[in-house]
């Protein structure tokens, strides 16, 4: 049979028939149910396909954040009382949070109750890098910080913000936006603020809106507050030589031996009878000292030297030094060591010569025994007690760059580690 007579064959694109064959059948026309089937799977693609390719995105960032926190606390802590129990509300700079609708840089502020740890709550205050933040007052109801965004006001029991800047009652348009426009004065009880005019106000502990300073508050605070965009925590006193208690007892650090940085912690009584001398490398007394802006400067030696030094040219130090130490001699303030109010004395040192890190060490006052010690990686930040007399120390942690850990001293004198902020929902998923 030929083939091309009974099935026909194409020409130019088209079909053609042998002569005598019958017509080919033509197309059945569309199934309007298989068309909307089509359609419907059509559309179904279209609205799953969004929803896949965020999940890829959110599991690839699951799968590359880093496995560990990268925080730094800031330096301008404090340790108020909530509820009857001392909270260390702390500022950290977070960079570890790349995640779905998460933005890279963070300020936060977080409240943890130090007698067992517990994380009250984890406010973003901004999404600014390098923002300066300090905690300056809180009780159980407000809890007030001075940010580069003006006096921030949260509430104590959810850190929710409850004013900032502007929005505060008595402030106004007159915020001014630095951290260092702020201040708290323990005297009266209130934070303290500089107004764009000049003026000093103050807010009552307790209380959400600002009212006139007082005359004695704003002599006090004349010349101390500014419009600075840097807020100067290098005022803060983190390590001295020698430190005093209450009733007399005395602490001092004195060298050894100096070709190798070995030295003794010197604990004496109020009757000068010498309790013990703890050899120790690289010794230096952690101090109790607040974040009062004070017109002086608190030299070395643990002695606090008041007065405004603006006089003196900078380049002058020869003569800034002789003033200071002749009133250093006047004076004779002495800050008190961190953990006096708890029995101890901390001190941080080197476990070696040739050590890099560095150690504190809990140091029982009655005895002079070492009572405890745990390894930092650098310097401690600040040593900080509460209302009762709970000692926290920001530090951090070994083979941390920055400080991101607080160290409790616990009535036994030991030493115990607090994690600060809230870990992101996609590193507990995974950890």
């Amino acid at each position: 049979m030929n083939t091309n007579e009974s099935r026909g064959y194409v020409l130019n694109g088209s079909t053609v028939l042998p002569l005598g064959s019958t017509a080919m059948p033509s197309r059945a026309p569309h199934d309007p149910k298989k068309v909307r089937r089509r359609i419907r799977r059509g559309f179904l693609g279209l609205f799953i396909l969004p929803i896949v390719i965020g999940a890829l995105i959110v599991l690839a960032t699951i799968l590359f954040s880093p496995a560990t926190r990268d925080l730094e606390i800031l330096p301008a802590a404090a340790v108020v009382s909530i509820d009857e129990s001392d909270v260390a509300v702390v500022v950290y700079a977070d960079t570890s949070r790349p995640g779905f609708f998460e933005p890279m840089f963070q300020t936060r502020a977080a409240a943890i109750r130090l007698s067992d740890g517990t994380q009250l709550w984890d406010q973003r205050l901004d999404e600014e890098l390098g923002t300066e933040a300090a905690v300056l007052a809180g009780n159980s109801s407000w809890v007030y910080l001075g940010t580069d965004a003006g006096l921030v006001i949260l509430d104590a029991r959810s850190g929710a913000v409850h004013a900032r800047g502007d929005g505060i009652s008595g402030i106004g348009g007159g915020a001014v936006l630095a951290a260092s426009a702020y201040g708290f004065d323990p005297e009266a009880n209130a934070v303290v603020a500089l107004t764009g005019t000049g003026a000093v106000v103050q807010v009552p502990v307790g209380r959400t809106d600002a009212v006139a300073a007082d005359a004695a508050v704003a002599r006090r605070w004349q010349g101390v507050l500014s419009a600075s965009p840097f807020l100067d925590v290098g005022a803060i006193t983190r390590s001295v030589e020698a430190a005093a208690t209450a009733d007399g007892t005395s602490f001092e650090i004195v060298s050894v031996a100096e070709s190798v940085d070995r030295d003794a912690l010197v604990i004496t009584s109020p009757d000068g009878r010498t309790i013990r001398r703890t050899e120790l490398v690289g010794a230096e007394i952690l101090p109790d000292v607040g974040l009062d802006p004070r017109l002086g400067m608190l030299l070395g030696t643990g002695q606090f030297v008041p007065g405004d030094s603006d006089a003196i040219d900078a380049d002058d130090i020869e003569a800034l030094l002789g003033r200071a130490l002749g009133a250093a001699a006047q004076h004779g303030v002495v800050v008190a060591p961190a953990g006096a109010a708890q029995g101890f004395v901390l001190v941080q040192h080197r476990e070696s010569v040739n050590a890099e890190r560095m150690l504190i060490s809990t140091i029982d006052i009655a005895s002079g025994q070492i009572v405890a010690t745990v390894e930092m990686q650098n310097d401690a930040e600040r040593a900080i007690a509460g209302p009762s007399g709970t000692t926290t120390v920001i530090a951090a942690a070994p083979g941390s760059w920055g400080a991101n850990v607080l160290l409790v001293l616990d009535g036994d004198g030991s030493l115990r580690e607090l994690e600060v902020g809230a870990v992101p929902w996609w590193l507990v998923t995974f950890s």
